[in-house]
């Protein structure tokens, strides 16, 4: 109230001293980014029900004892201690590990022969390159299952081949023999799936710059040379970066493995895959099962935070 004229003056009321309302700033964030959250929360939802979610549940049901019908019985870490002293999950381990490193050894290598032979414009490259490609779009299952029927000891197609041939002595048991059956397995994904890196190798060599290879010819190299020297530097990153993603592909497999071996004979040719559904769905045994898929995604985690550690990706440029 004025003193002087006796009227009541009037306060203005006044907002925050952090300016906007809370609910003011929520709105205008809203309507500047809401629309892009919507477009990401299908994605968002499908990777926590599909991903987040059973990862989650196979680590708490990896604490337990679980038939699948009776009542859940907590054990605490006895799964893990009886994992480390398993020697089939050992042995599943190597075998896991074996067929990741050969699997990407075949597939890369191989993909860039045949990606260098193609970018070389060899008689019939255009052939070539469709060909190779088309194993890469067949079922894994279907897969399996022809080259199984290859591998028979019989009327298989290989031993039936060396057998005219005259090399009898080479008609072997391919997947029924302790000795050859991992191997045997490990050579249908690398016939199936070189087609792959085939084609990023080959975009990759086909965007490297015509001048490079113009002054390369000019100082006299051979193709070897011009492979190691020209070309593998150049793409570098591209290799390291399929190379993952045939390591974590393979350190996952099941199904061929499944299909053509089911692990036997004498569990020779499991692997991390074969050997968890045989625990959890063969034997029941879902909590064993669990801290088996618990250290597959440690394993398969360590591995390739280990290999982006040692092996960098860097920039290249032309």
């Amino acid at each position: 109230m004025d003193a002087t004229t006796g009227v009541r003056e009037e306060v203005p009321v006044r907002q925050g001293a952090g300016g906007p309302s809370l609910g003011r700033r929520v709105s205008k964030w809203w309507g500047r980014n809401g629309i892009w959250y919507l477009f990401l929360a299908p994605s968002v939802i499908l990777l926590l029900t599909f991903m987040a979610y059973p990862l989650v549940n196979s680590l708490v049901l990896s604490l337990y004892k679980w038939n699948g019908l009776a009542p859940r019985k907590f054990v605490g870490l006895k799964n893990f201690e009886r994992l480390v002293g398993d020697r089939f999950f050992w042995g599943a381990t190597w075998h896991t590990l074996a067929f990741a490193f050969f699997v990407t050894l075949g597939t890369v290598g191989i993909g860039f022969l045949l990606a260098f032979a193609i970018s070389r414009r060899v008689p019939g490259w255009r052939v070539f390159r469709v060909g190779y490609y088309l194993p890469v779009m067949l079922s894994l299952v279907v897969v399996g299952a022809l080259w199984a029927r290859i591998y028979e000891y019989n009327w298989g197609l290989l031993n039936t081949f060396l057998r005219a041939i005259g090399l009898d002595a080479l008609a072997l048991p391919w997947l029924a023999d302790i000795r050859y059956a991992l191997g045997a397995v490990i050579i249908v994904p690398i016939w199936q799936y070189a087609g792959f890196p085939m084609i990023i190798i080959l975009a990759a060599i086909e965007g490297i710059p015509q001048d490079l290879h113009d002054a390369a010819t000019i100082d006299g190299v051979n193709e070897w040379q011009r492979a190691w020297y020209l070309i593998v530097p150049l793409i570098r990153p591209v290799v390291i970066s399929i190379s993952m993603l045939q390591v974590i592909s393979s350190l996952k497999v099941f199904d061929l493995v499944w299909v053509m071996t089911k692990g036997d004979p004498g569990n020779s040719s499991a692997v991390l895959g074969t050997f968890l559904y045989r625990q959890g769905f063969e034997m029941q045994k879902f909590g064993y099962a669990s801290a088996v898929a618990v250290m597959m995604f440690a394993i398969v985690f360590t591995i390739t935070y280990l290999y982006q550690r040692m092996v960098k990706i860097e920039a290249v440029e032309f």
